[in-house]
């Protein structure tokens, strides 16, 4: 899956989560999404002062666990 399409996925997944099971880095993030829905994970890593493929590769791993947890 490419980054973009995943990023689609995962603020769709964001906005419709109980965000309450989840570490609060991740928790913050989704935070930030409902806050902004249109945000590109572009201005969520400069909002984040973080590295943007860092940040991907981090949501990647995290939405994969989340899903397969069933959360």
């Amino acid at each position: 899956m490419k980054y973009e399409k995943f990023w689609i996925k995962f603020k769709e997944w964001a906005l419709t989560t109980d965000d309450s099971t989840m570490s609060c880095r991740l928790k913050n993030i989704i935070e930030v999404v409902k806050e902004n829905p249109d945000i590109s994970i572009v201005k969520l890593a400069g909002y984040l002062d973080t590295d943007a493929v860092y940040l991907a590769r981090y949501l990647r791993t995290s939405y994969k666990s989340a899903i397969e947890n069933g959360t």
